[in-house]
């Protein structure tokens, strides 16, 4: 018996390296940046996956201001170099941490996908809150750190743990980001030789413990729910506000379309 487990384990340790994968990710920013710290947790969390399926996933880093081309995705922390990246990447996808800018989002890039909310869905997710609660002073973001619901509080606890900061929404989008292309790879190696793009533009279940399942707009911009925060601070609640019309196309119009 012992031997035919020693055979069998030989087997599968075989047939899981003959299918082995390794993807070169890279990101562009600041190294003291949470949104570089956001990735790294995020590839930390799809390389245990990836142990289980013979997929390896590698880091490289470049600065601020740099333009690269390596690696199957780009993390871009670079506001007003995003379109700059995205144009060297070619059919490589770019995935835009930090850059709100609706002018980035009306430019139709092929290859940019905006994870981080743009302005216009704030000012809409702010809008409809006020609509409900007025006289309140709010803002929206993309995360809090205090959010608990669709285990957001384990992300949140898993984040601080490592880094010893409170999560934001910088972090959020990279870890976001990282994951998404991490589950798109274990999901089918192939996609990282020349179809990454088009199935991440295509994934419509993509989830960033916010609830309701995200997707990419035609735009490049993530539809997603978004956080209202207080004055001082406090997580108050989520737009779209219950009722709105059009639901998470309620937040940002896409000019692409």
């Amino acid at each position: 018996m012992r031997a035919l487990l020693a055979t069998c384990t030989v087997a599968l340790v075989a047939t899981v390296a003959s299918f082995a994968a390794e993807f070169e990710l890279a990101y562009i920013g600041p190294a003291d940046g949470s949104a570089l710290q956001g990735v790294r947790l995020g590839v930390e969390e799809s390389n245990r996956q990836g142990e289980f399926l013979g997929v390896q996933l590698t880091l490289a880093t470049a600065g601020d201001g740099e333009v690269t081309v390596r690696g199957v995705a780009l993390f871009a922390d670079t506001p007003g170099a995003v379109e700059e990246i995205a144009v060297a990447a070619g059919g490589r996808p770019v995935l835009n941490l930090s850059d709100t800018s609706d002018r980035l989002r009306a430019a139709c890039l092929p290859n940019a996908l905006h994870v981080i909310p743009s302005d216009a869905m704030m000012r809409d997710a702010a809008d409809q809150w006020r609509a409900a609660n007025p006289g309140q002073e709010i803002s929206a973001a993309a995360w809090h750190h205090r959010a608990v619901k669709f285990a957001a509080r384990d992300l949140n606890r898993r984040y601080t743990e490592q880094f010893g900061a409170p999560m934001d929404d910088r972090a959020w989008a990279g870890w976001f980001a990282a994951r998404t292309v991490g589950d798109t790879l274990m999901r089918d190696p192939e996609t990282g030789r020349d179809g990454l793009l088009k199935a991440l533009k295509e994934a419509d279940g993509l989830d960033g413990q916010k609830g309701d399942a995200q997707s990419f707009r035609a735009s490049g911009q993530l539809r997603q729910p978004l956080v209202i925060v207080g004055a001082g601070g406090e997580l108050l609640g989520e737009a779209p506000v219950r009722g709105a019309q059009g639901g998470l196309d309620s937040l940002g119009a896409s000019p692409c379309e």
